[in-house]
């Protein structure tokens, strides 16, 4: 079979979620065309990401090439390393209060949910609001990963690598009805996969006018709120997983962001009005 139609066919039976599978296979398929009848190789592979480059693709979406090319050769059998730089952006900030619309909108439901649903999606917010995990690693969670007398939770990160992170208390009773009536190697969310996770937060955050969120966004919120309530940097990278500090860094950033365009808004004529009468008075 033609390696470019085997490809398609290996990215549609994958439970990557459905836009990043038409994303993926629109680049290779652009590469595809690009290389008009040659054999894909690791050399017109590079030449092809410094063709982008010179097109006035912007760093973000070069690297998006690469990743998807990656895969790409990584299926093939051959390995494609270009190193890149990547852009500094910032995650966008979100409260407590968005994160609370979230947890609520998972009580009331989406249409047609039953209520065990309800009480899966809930739990599954918790649970990445309350412990930073990835979207890969609540879904590698068994039952027998939960100390409940200790209050523990083992998560496998990337590489094989496990952390233990504490369990809030908030997190308790809704994995403790996730895990009911499960045997201790069973799944704790049993029946999804990373389409459906997703599915389900930003269907939910949709609800509540929470645009561009998805699961990941909510490990950024667990890192931002762990340093407004005064954690120190070195905590949250080991709660995170980051093999580097300087990764876990960029959430300093997020949060003296917010915290000056909070002053900023002092500006506003209505504020400064309001300010101005409290002194006088």
């Amino acid at each position: 079979m033609d390696p470019f139609e085997a490809y398609r066919l290996e990215l549609q039976q994958s439970d990557r979620d459905a836009k990043t599978i038409s994303r993926y296979w629109q680049v290779i398929d652009n590469h595809h065309h690009w290389l008009d009848g040659k054999e894909p190789s690791v050399a017109s592979a590079k030449e092809y990401l410094a063709y982008l480059r010179d097109k006035g693709y912007k760093p973000r979406s070069v690297i998006l090439y690469y990743h998807a090319l990656r895969l790409f050769f990584e299926f093939l059998g051959i390995p494609l390393k270009v190193k890149l730089r990547k852009p500094k952006t910032l995650p966008q900030y979100h409260d407590k209060g968005d994160f609370e619309a979230l947890v609520k909108q998972a009580e009331i439901g989406l249409r047609g949910q039953t209520y065990p649903q309800k009480q899966r999606n809930k739990a599954l917010i918790l649970f990445l609001g309350y412990t930073g995990a990835r979207k890969s690693e609540l879904l590698d969670l068994n039952v027998q990963d939960i100390d409940f007398n200790r209050r523990l939770i083992l998560l496998r990160g990337k590489g094989q690598k496990q952390r233990v992170v504490p369990m809030a208390e908030r997190l308790i009773v809704p994995l403790r009805q996730q895990c009911n009536g499960k045997a201790r190697y069973e799944k704790v969310f049993n029946g999804l996969n990373a389409r459906s996770v997703y599915r389900v937060v930003t269907s939910l955050a949709k609800r509540v006018g929470l645009d561009d969120f998805h699961p990941h966004t909510l490990r950024h919120y667990f890192a931002t709120r762990l340093l407004e309530t005064g954690a120190d940097l070195r905590t949250v990278q080991e709660l995170l997983g980051h093999e580097d500090l300087n990764t876990t860094a960029v959430y300093l950033d997020v949060t003296s962001r917010h915290l000056a365009s909070a002053v900023d808004r002092l500006d506003a004529p209505r504020i400064v009005e309001r300010l101005a009468i409290s002194f006088h008075s």
